[in-house]
């Protein structure tokens, strides 16, 4: 068998990141992470515990906080991604 060589350059340029794609995207990592930290008291705190003391099953107790961290997540990454184009008109 002979052997090919492989070109994995198909002649695009490479993409450059501009500073403001870079503050964006630092903006939606901010969210995201908010998004969680506030989501994971509340989804454990408000939901899974009074689940669990109602005698509900742990495996409901479980997918409700899931659910809960991530739906605080998606609107930590929503509200990220509205302060970077606020930002960036600014």
């Amino acid at each position: 068998m002979a052997q090919q060589s492989l070109n994995y350059d198909d002649g695009q340029v490479p993409v450059t990141e501009s500073e403001a794609d870079r503050k964006a995207l630092g903006y939606e990592k901010l969210g995201v992470i908010a998004g969680f930290l506030v989501g994971l008291p509340v989804g454990v705190g408000l939901v899974e515990t009074p689940l669990a003391s109602a005698g509900a099953p742990q495996w409901l107790g479980i997918v409700a906080t899931v659910a809960v961290v991530a739906v605080c997540t998606a609107l930590g990454l929503r509200g990220g991604a509205a302060l970077a184009k606020k930002a960036a008109h600014e």
